[in-house]
């Protein structure tokens, strides 16, 4: 009988090498893919300035203007503040105004608003809804809930903010109804942004008296 012995031969140094030089890529782009994402998730949004002052407001419906006879608030900037790592990516951006809460309007229609302009430039009555109230024989009646959409580029620096400005204008139609309640209509901006969904309120108040709804 003779004894078996096993020699195992030792890698060769261009093998490893070769190796080596397969493994980089992979883990360079297993460091980098957090990074992009840490810099949309430190991404937020509010509405932070607002305007009260007799505005002449455009009519997104029908076209023209109407101006106020009393003071009216609303909502003028909205905000991106960004943390550590650069953002820019196109967010799918949403503005609704709701109805205002607490009056009742069972015969007829009165305005609403919506989005007139956003960061400079005007809506298209395509980006916009506006829809009323509706009942068999009443048809539609009270105030519209609308919304905007579109999609907008977002680009923020590292630690650092982002404005734009944002006008707001009446929607819908008024049969003459008087509303004699402070109408207080709630703004509610949802950002569809880098998988992430961010939302900002705000409202607009019209006192009574202004002759705008």
């Amino acid at each position: 009988m003779s004894d078996e012995v096993t020699v195992s031969k030792p890698h060769s140094r261009r093998a490893v090498v070769k190796g080596a030089a397969w493994s980089v890529p992979v883990i360079a782009a297993a460091v980098a893919a957090p990074a992009a994402v840490a810099s949309v998730n430190t991404l937020s949004v509010a509405f932070t300035a607002s305007s009260t002052s007799l505005l002449s407001l455009a009519l997104l419906d029908g076209g023209g203007t109407l101006t106020a006879t009393a003071l009216v608030t609303v909502p003028t900037t909205l905000t991106f503040t960004n943390g550590p790592g650069a953002v820019t990516e196109t967010a799918s951006v949403t503005v609704a105004v709701a109805r205002p809460a607490g009056i009742n309007i069972s015969v007829g229609r009165a305005r609403g608003f919506g989005v007139y302009s956003f960061d400079g430039t005007l809506t298209t009555a395509g980006q916009r809804t506006a829809v009323y109230q509706s009942a068999p024989i009443i048809g539609q009646y009270g105030f519209p809930a609308t919304t905007w959409t579109n999609n907008v580029p977002v680009t923020v620096a590292s630690n650092g903010t982002l404005n734009l400005p944002i006008v707001f204008g009446l929607a819908g139609v008024s049969t003459g109804i008087g509303i004699s309640a402070l109408a207080t209509f709630p703004v509610t901006v949802t950002v569809v942004i880098g998988g992430r969904t961010l939302t900002a309120t705000s409202e607009i108040s019209v006192p009574v008296g202004a002759g705008l709804l």
